[in-house]
């Protein structure tokens, strides 16, 4: 990147060397920033985030770890809280909450069958796409 830019300079002004070390200190200032900028972003991740910066992240949206939970225990109750938080109420995406071998089955009498793949951290109420004043049964 350094060197695309160096090259744009005017050719009378390449073969000064005080002058193009000077260009390549200034360039390298703000290639540096942009590589922090970028590295900024993992940082704040749900995905690359572990031990007390994903519990920085889980206090910051009001859900404190809970004793027994481990890093992935924990990130994946996140995301399926950010998931819910997100929802848009209907039956087709209710697939996307659903990890391999989970299901959910509305029964029709004001009920749902939850089918989880593992035990679940919290209950089927709190991680997955259950209205309020639903019955649900595990399976």
């Amino acid at each position: 990147m350094m060197n695309y830019y160096l090259s744009l300079f005017p050719s009378y002004t390449r073969d000064k060397p005080r002058f193009m070390a000077l260009a390549e200190a200034m360039l390298r200032q703000a290639a540096d920033l942009i590589t922090l900028v970028q590295s900024l972003a993992s940082g704040f991740s749900f995905a690359h985030a572990a031990g007390i910066q994903l519990d920085a992240l889980g206090a910051s949206i009001g859900i404190p770890r809970q004793s027994g939970w481990d890093d992935e225990t924990y990130r994946s109750v996140l995301l399926k809280k950010l998931k819910l938080w997100t929802w848009d109420g209907t039956n087709e995406t209710v697939s996307d909450f659903l990890s391999a071998g989970e299901t959910l089955k509305d029964n029709g009498n004001n009920s749902v069958t939850v089918s989880p793949a593992a035990a679940l951290p919290l209950p089927p109420a709190e991680l997955m796409p259950i209205p309020i004043g639903v019955n649900v049964f595990i399976s």
